[in-house]
């Protein structure tokens, strides 16, 4: 019965702790719906460079994860998230200060926003760093 209990304990607090990057920063319930978008994109851009062995180049790559990343997908599809096609994705823990950012929030470059860099980190960013940033994939 100890074993199964550890198990069962070690199972929830593995699913607790995640594999994703949380953004820099930033307390409170702010972003909250944005950053969870943000890391249904991750984990869709990620799941689709591990079934093909190439990140997504059109909006028809990611549809096979349609029902699994509704929310992700569904902000793409809307324009809400913007992906910058054919980027290709960091190991998680790879980043650097020069990260490229491979998905962002549509108005970022006016008005500032949210940002997903090819190594999983969300980021938040004012008008001014996105467009100083380095972009990943096509524009």
């Amino acid at each position: 019965m100890t074993f199964v209990r550890c198990c069962a304990v070690t199972a929830v607090l593995a699913s607790l702790v995640g594999c994703s990057s949380r953004p820099s920063g930033g307390g409170g319930g702010e972003g909250t719906a944005e950053l969870t978008i943000f890391q249904d994109v991750n984990d869709m851009l990620r799941a689709v460079v591990g079934t093909t062995g190439h990140p997504p180049t059109k909006l028809a790559d990611l549809e096979r994860f349609q029902s699994t990343f509704t929310r992700g997908y569904n902000a793409v599809k809307s324009g809400d998230v913007v992906v910058l096609w054919g980027a290709p994705m960091k190991g998680e823990g790879e980043a650097g200060k020069d990260d490229p950012v491979v998905a962002y929030e549509k108005n970022v470059p006016t008005t500032g926003g949210y940002v997903l860099l090819s190594a999983g980190e969300v980021k938040k960013m004012t008008a001014e760093e996105f467009n100083a940033a380095p972009k990943a994939g096509k524009m």
